[in-house]
């Protein structure tokens, strides 16, 4: 047995009466569908699960990555090691305070049923947040939203755990910014405490309308095949899909990871796409965007696990 073995073994032994699944296939976890296997997939549905996920790795020298939703997300072939840690249960209550001006909300939350609660509420920011799936954790993570609104501008304060215990970060500490945080290092977010204060009860129904309008116009602009969403970021004053799509890339493929010809920031797994066939078409339309416009696309989806 490997060091490596010996040591998963033995902090998956600490983790009696969580859920522990071992070589679970995270394609079944992914909006992608593309994904090799976890070593183990641990379930945490409490904080103080999460903690001791994150002692007996520490302890152990055990690699612990934290999945969400799966959306955003492109994992390697061959899949990840150690632990990767989902949460539920108890993390992923929804909780409205103050006559709808605050929300205190689990991070293994549906985001889409925040986005829903924060709507029935009159929070204004919501719009851009409709249609986004995943989980709240994700969400704050990449500061999920569009210029219509961004999920970090109503933040107060989130909750971590780490080994040593749960914490609270105030906003300003979240290092928001466009499709990024700033979130400390082997600490897991936990939940978070937002805040509305422009939100208005008697606009419930204009910013519904709004929303499903601006939802409907994405979805005519988007592809239905499995992805993962955009997958680069957009460079300042211009748009990725844009750059690809004038680069004339809509439809390249490399085995069933395709440019849609719908949307071209998105890839598509047209069947039984492999993670290195979408990390191939993207570095080629880097690459082809590079030599004709110079101009660097930055990814936006998330890359983990053993790529091969």
């Amino acid at each position: 047995m490997s060091d490596a073995v010996s040591a998963l073994e033995s902090a998956c032994a600490e983790l009696t009466g969580l859920t522990v699944q071992r070589d679970e296939p995270l394609a079944r976890h992914t909006t992608f569908g593309i994904g090799g296997p976890a070593d183990a997939l641990v379930v945490a549905t409490t904080e103080d699960e999460v903690a001791r996920a994150l002692v007996a790795t520490e302890r152990h020298g055990v690699p612990l990555f934290v999945l969400g939703g799966g959306s955003n997300l492109l994992v390697g072939d061959g899949g990840i090691r150690g632990i990767t840690l989902s949460l539920s249960g108890a993390l992923a209550e929804l909780t409205v305070l103050e006559g709808g001006r605050r929300i205190e909300v689990g991070a293994a939350c549906s985001f889409p049923r925040l986005t829903q609660a924060a709507l029935s509420h009159g929070w204004p920011p919501a719009v851009g947040w409709f249609g986004t799936p995943g989980q709240v954790g994700g969400a704050l993570v990449m500061n999920a939203g569009t210029r219509h609104g961004e999920i970090g501008e109503v933040v107060v304060e989130v909750r971590l755990a780490d080994a040593g215990g749960s914490h609270r970060l105030p906003r300003s500490a979240c290092g928001f910014g466009y499709r990024t945080s700033a979130f400390p290092p082997r600490s897991v977010l936990t939940s978070a405490l937002l805040q509305c204060d422009s939100h208005k009860s008697t606009e419930v129904e204009a910013l519904t309308a709004m929303a499903h309008e601006q939802l409907n116009r994405r979805r005519a602009t988007q592809p239905k095949q499995r992805s993962a969403g955009s997958i680069f970021k957009n460079p300042p004053g211009d748009f990725a899909g844009r750059l690809i799509e004038a680069a004339g890339l809509k439809g390249y493929a490399v085995g069933a990871a395709a440019i849609s010809d719908v949307h071209a920031n998105f890839i598509v797994n047209a069947g039984a796409a492999a993670a290195r066939d979408v990390v191939a078409v993207a570095e080629h339309a880097r690459a082809v965007v590079q030599q004709r416009f110079g101009v660097s696309l930055e990814w936006e989806v998330r890359r983990v696990g053993e790529h091969r």
